[in-house]
């Protein structure tokens, strides 16, 4: 093997490493979340209340409200009243 052929072949084999976490914009992936809800959630019929960062296996933040009857909802990260109850559940942590 010469010396073009190999150089060519390592920054091949970088690029593969390099790209292998990154998503594809426009697309699923591995979401949980494939669909959300902006319905407003009453917080007493919240049972727990997941929050799930973008990163490599979905290009958006997802959150999945599990009521109290064990139905899970996942809900618009950007809806005012997921905002306000996940800002609320913050204050809360940190009193106690």
């Amino acid at each position: 093997m010469n010396r073009a052929t190999a150089v060519l072949t390592a920054i091949l084999l970088l690029c593969a490493i390099a790209a292998q976490g990154i998503p594809i914009s426009g697309t699923v992936g591995r979401c949980l979340c494939p669909k959300t809800s902006s319905d407003f959630i009453h917080p007493s019929t919240i049972k727990n209340l997941q929050y799930i960062p973008k990163g490599p296996h979905c290009e958006t933040q997802e959150i999945i409200i599990t009521k109290k009857n064990e139905q899970k909802v996942c809900v618009n990260p950007d809806a005012k009243w997921v905002k306000i109850i996940i800002k609320s559940r913050k204050v809360s942590r940190r009193h106690n």
